[in-house]
């Protein structure tokens, strides 16, 4: 019996670099295992702060706050701004993670959509359009989860734009920033005019030190306000990460980053290897990615939805794929398939894919 292949998911096939984890035992191995400040360690706060003054935005230490990973950050930046019948804008396709903390805190997400011919790009007027007295927010993504698409400069100064005539804060997802290929760089829309004071930026570990399963993540307030509000959440929820955890963090942001470059030398790789053997599938579109680790093929030539279509793929060939419907509207019709995973794995995945629509 064939084992299950997964190349859906977001979960990078390396292990953490060995001198994070080194970091951790040496904490552990001090007795770093108290409370500790409940602000977290200021070295962190400050690794944070310098990570984005590469990018040109100009980070307070004493407005970061470190979160048990970056989706419970989505959640307390959505507590924050908004009260339950308000909403915030987001692209369709995004992330179905946004929509968990959508529903527990009696929000409303307003997807707007994204063409597929256009680079996965958005269109200010449907921006426009879906802005009402209760929009809160607009949350971004770049490179973003399922596209790998990067938003080019002209169109983080539309929203820049948009937020400041419309008084709407951004909130800025910035998971997959390090991980950008031919050329593509990510860039911060706080580093535009105007707009660090209206920017709350969202941001992790786990993709780019394949540490998803340590869990830390961080905030960036844009102001004092902001960050006392966080840090009361912080405080009636989850209190601090424990010491350890942040003393391998400040080794995997401070230390060296040779890791990271590997990384994506070896994930664009997969990228150029996993777009070859979809262009070798009759019928099918492919964007091709220029971030994350994610493709998202358009498969509905094949009269599946895409909800079929994974259950097809899963029982046929046995391999998991994402269906694209969970990331909205715009998603169906497409699967995603990541290429985080090994390359022996991507490899027999798509040599399943491959025959199972074959037979379709």
């Amino acid at each position: 019996m064939k084992r299950l292949i997964s190349i859906g998911g977001g979960e990078p096939e390396y292990d953490t670099p060995k001198h994070i984890v080194d970091a951790m035992k040496k904490a552990m191995d001090e007795g770093q295992t108290h409370y500790g400040d409940f602000r977290h360690i200021l070295e962190l706060r400050e690794a944070v702060a310098s990570k984005y003054h590469k990018y040109g935005v100009d980070v307070d230490p004493e407005h970061v706050i470190i979160t048990p990973g970056s989706t419970m950050g989505i959640w307390m930046v959505f507590r924050k701004l908004m009260q339950p019948g308000e909403n915030y804008i987001t692209m369709d396709p995004c992330f179905f993670g946004y929509y968990g903390p959508t529903e527990e805190l009696g929000v409303n997400a307003v997807p707007v959509p994204r063409y597929k011919d256009e680079n996965w790009d958005f269109h200010l007027s449907d921006i426009q359009n879906a802005t009402n007295d209760k929009t809160k927010g607009i949350l971004i993504c770049s490179p973003d989860n399922p596209t790998g698409s990067v938003l080019r400069d002209e169109k983080l100064k539309e929203i820049a734009e948009y937020s400041i005539e419309n008084n709407v804060p951004v909130i800025s997802d910035d998971i997959y920033d390090e991980l950008t290929y031919d050329g593509h760089k990510f860039k911060s829309i706080a580093s535009l005019p105007g707009m660090k004071e209206r920017t709350i930026i969202l941001n992790g570990l786990s993709k780019t030190y394949a540490m998803t399963g340590w869990r830390v993540g961080y905030i960036i307030a844009p102001d004092q306000e902001t960050y006392d509000t966080l840090f009361k959440i912080q405080m009636s929820t989850f209190l601090v990460i424990n010491q350890a955890m942040q003393h391998a963090s400040i080794a995997a942001l401070a230390g060296p980053q040779d890791c990271v470059t590997e990384m994506v030398k070896k994930y664009q790789a997969k990228r150029n290897y996993a777009l070859d053997r979809w262009a070798e599938v009759p019928n099918v579109q492919v964007t091709k990615p220029e971030g994350a680790f994610y493709l998202f093929p358009d498969v509905s030539a094949y009269g599946k939805t895409s909800a079929q279509m994974a259950k097809y793929l899963r029982e046929e060939a046995k391999v998991a794929i994402t269906p694209g419907h969970l990331f909205g509207k715009q998603g169906e019709g497409h699967i995603r398939n990541a290429y985080a995973q090994s390359m022996a794995d991507l490899e027999e995945g798509m040599d399943r894919i491959q025959a199972a629509l074959k037979k379709l």
